[in-house]
């Protein structure tokens, strides 16, 4: 007789998982609406990211996903989870990745804001001795990450997906096939670790061998489903949003927006995840207010989200955000009326859009 996967025996791992801790996550550091409606970062969980062009979805996702998780488990040794994250950075280079975070920790810890030209001296851009005597000092900082946390693709096709994860899962655990060769159990060497899966972004895979790239997504997605289920992988996905939901008349209609049709291509893939989360510039829309937020002042550096889906609880919330693209930084933003007073990183950020410096 073959075996067969016991999903009961499943669910009782899980709900022991529970009881040990194991299902805590990693806390969104400083993004309370995920933290408190999306419960953390969580094994087993398929988070689909969606905005359109040069809203920041990398930047979000490094600064809630990536970075962020990072950051708060570099700062709390002996938390309860381990994290590793495998990120196929199909758009930007990795190098150009670390740049930015080590321009946000320079923005976070000395108060001076830099950016990525002015870190490689590109063009006309030359860096200033204050801030070329700071990069040597995360040096450490960034190798720790590269050895401990992240492993970065450059290409992704929906084969390569599938091969990758399963070498990984292999090296990391014990994989249980019945006598048919289908895996019906995984045991992990390490029951704390997160394994994250980031692909940035779904539309630049290789789709070859597929009739158009719609398929090579679906296919793409349907593996990220199996990874998730059996092996308790957390995929996270950035997807670009159909050009037509960027329409200027999308104002006139008050539905500006972010919402599930607005996904290119998604086929699958906002079925599959079990949260969506749409990001917004109210500025490209026109819009002059939000939440309470003047953005004939903060202009395009003010950004929207809203949870579009939540398999598990709440949808249709909202949270407004400050972006500072030049280190590639979201901070969530309190009630508009509550600024003052804050954590003096925010209220930093805060002074500099209320003079207008960013522009």
């Amino acid at each position: 007789m073959t075996a067969k996967i016991k999903h009961w025996d499943k669910l009782k791992q899980d709900i022991e998982r529970g009881k040990q801790g194991l299902n805590t996550g990693i806390p969104f550091q400083g993004f309370t609406t995920l933290s408190d409606h999306i419960k953390n970062i969580q094994p087993g969980r398929y988070d689909l990211i969606f905005a359109g062009t040069s809203v920041g979805k990398t930047a979000f996702v490094n600064s809630t996903y990536v970075y962020g998780a990072i950051d708060f488990l570099q700062s709390n040794p002996g938390y309860i989870h381990d994290l590793e994250i495998i990120y196929y950075s199909l758009e930007i280079p990795p190098a150009y990745q670390i740049a930015k975070h080590i321009a946000s920790l320079i923005w976070r810890e000395h108060g001076i804001l830099t950016n990525l030209n002015e870190i490689r001296s590109l063009g006309s851009s030359e860096i200033r001795p204050e801030v070329a005597k700071l990069i040597p000092q995360y040096e450490e900082k960034m190798e720790e990450i590269q050895n401990k946390f992240l492993h970065y693709r450059t290409s992704l096709s929906p084969e390569f997906l599938y091969k990758d994860l399963m070498g990984y899962a292999e090296k990391r655990g014990q994989v249980i096939r019945n006598k048919d060769g289908i895996i019906i159990n995984y045991i992990p060497n390490n029951p704390k670790l997160i394994t994250l899966v980031v692909i940035d972004h779904i539309g630049l895979i290789n789709y070859n061998n597929y009739a158009n790239l719609k398929e090579a997504m679906d296919k793409v997605s349907r593996t990220l489903v199996f990874f998730r289920n059996m092996f308790n992988f957390s995929p996270v996905v950035i997807s670009q949003i159909n050009r037509s939901s960027e329409a200027m008349d999308r104002r006139e209609k008050d539905n500006w927006m972010p919402m599930l049709s607005d996904i290119k291509n998604s086929g699958n893939m906002s079925e599959d995840a079990n949260t969506v989360i749409g990001l917004a510039s109210p500025f490209y829309y026109g819009v002059d207010k939000c939440l309470g937020f003047d953005i004939t002042k903060y202009k395009n550096r003010y950004r929207l989200t809203k949870i579009c889906k939540n398999r598990d609880g709440e949808v249709n919330l909202l949270a407004s955000f400050l972006f500072v693209g030049e280190i590639g930084g979201y901070y969530q933003l309190p009630k508009a009326n509550e600024i003052i007073g804050k954590p003096k990183e925010l209220q930093r950020i805060h002074d500099y859009y209320s003079s207008l410096k960013l522009k």
